[in-house]
């Protein structure tokens, strides 16, 4: 970055076009890892989330995560399918059912995962957190 400027704006430019340019660096070291098909990732602030949850809750906190992202991809991948069939797509319905099917058997799989702990915990939690965000609609209105 050139260190001579006359204004605040010829400053915040130069700050600008500097951090733009290790941006783009950055971005074009990443890249490649995530269009690997076997990378997975999240959000970072989303895994801090994640991990602040875990730390508090236990192994609990991924079991409910992974059955209510599931519940979520089964109920997109039911809705679609009903989609296709009311617009008469039927190798496309039935392709979409067979993917429910199989979020549906991992959906299974991580219900009968027992818990490290924490489960009551949880729950205790939840109650306190739904409660609260009930009560808050419950003022808005």
């Amino acid at each position: 970055m050139d260190s001579s400027f006359s204004t605040v704006n010829d400053f915040l430019r130069q700050a600008t076009d500097a951090k733009a340019s290790k941006k783009e660096a950055i971005a074009s070291s990443i890249s490649p890892h995530l269009q690997h098909p076997g990378t997975v990732g999240v959000p970072p602030k989303f895994a801090r989330s994640i991990d602040h949850l875990v730390s508090n809750y236990g192994d609990e906190a991924y079991r409910q995560i992974a059955l209510f992202a599931l519940g979520k991809w089964f109920e997109a991948h039911t809705e679609a399918a009903e989609d296709l069939f009311d617009n008469s797509q039927l190798s496309e319905a039935c392709a979409c059912l067979m993917d429910a099917t199989r979020i549906s058997d991992s959906l299974h799989l991580v219900c009968e995962v027992g818990s490290l702990g924490g489960s009551e915990d949880w729950k205790e939690m939840l109650e306190k957190e739904i409660s609260q965000a009930i009560l808050e609609d419950i003022e808005e209105r």
